[in-house]
């Protein structure tokens, strides 16, 4: 089942540039980084708060898939808190499981740049 969500993840997650997950099936948490594109920035230079999101949510959506039930897991709600603009570059993202249930997956994730926290997220996902 793992092989099978790493090597065969969503079109969205190479149009972030997503790459060089790692995947601590110990801790039940993945890493992830990604490329924030010139072409995700708002007016001001800063990558809009959108494309942030995408890139959280998309490390949660790759974590939920490895849930304990081995069945595919939809995004139900998220919340997202930004603490500082992000650049054109390298985005970190973590995620990892508070609470994998039989029906419902809660989950956190971190956008991280330079070392600073940029956003964080919490979410639920619905196992189908």
């Amino acid at each position: 089942m793992e092989e099978q969500v790493l090597s065969n993840l969503p079109p969205i997650h190479h149009l972030l540039g997503g790459h060089q997950l790692q995947w601590n099936k110990e801790k039940r948490e993945i890493s992830v980084q990604y490329i924030a594109l010139e072409s995700f920035t708002n007016p001001r230079g800063s990558v809009e708060g959108g494309m942030i999101c995408a890139m959280l949510d998309d490390a949660m959506g790759i974590l939920a898939a490895l849930n304990q039930t081995e069945k595919p897991a939809a995004t139900i709600n998220l919340t997202i808190d930004f603490f500082r603009p992000c650049e054109v570059g390298e985005v970190l993202a973590k995620a990892w499981f508070i609470k994998e249930g039989r029906k419902i997956l809660s989950i956190e994730s971190e956008a991280w740049q330079h070392g600073k926290l940029v956003a964080k997220t919490s979410a639920a996902f619905m196992v189908l």
